[in-house]
């Protein structure tokens, strides 16, 4: 084998585990709802609250641990679920802000709050509302 063919299946396998790490939005379509509030100020200031919340929670185990293992299993298994919540949350996040239009130069992120079924983020846009933001988004 060709140093080239290795060097090849070594990306493809690297470009594999890296495509299978990121967030699958087929696997929550239509399972979250979600929500962005807009907010601008008589200064320019943008503000805006995104919310997502999942349709259906995760269904984990509310009964008392009957062990440590058992407490440590459902422990992981909440975790698990926020840190996949969160990932979505954050594509979510991003594909709604870029196809609004709204904080073209990105954002500062004023409060977030994520758990396994819902989140929220409250922020600030980089950039001052133009007249254009002012007609869109000013009644959001």
């Amino acid at each position: 084998m060709s140093t080239h063919q290795i060097l090849m299946l070594l990306l493809t396998g690297t470009l594999l585990v890296a495509c299978g790490a990121s967030p699958s939005p087929e696997k929550y379509a239509g399972k979250i709802r979600d929500q962005l509030t807009t907010d601008i100020k008589d200064n320019s200031l943008k503000l805006f609250t995104y919310r997502a919340t999942l349709a259906l929670p995760p269904t984990l185990s509310r009964a008392r641990p009957q062990s440590q293992q058992e407490a440590i299993k459902i422990a992981k298994q909440m975790q698990d679920a926020r840190e996949e919540f969160e990932a979505q949350f954050e594509l979510g996040l991003a594909r709604t802000l870029e196809m609004t239009g709204y904080c073209r130069k990105g954002y500062l992120e004023l409060f977030r709050m994520v758990e396994a079924d819902r989140g929220e983020l409250r922020g600030e846009c980089n950039e001052g509302a133009t007249p254009e933001d002012v007609r869109r988004f000013r009644h959001n």
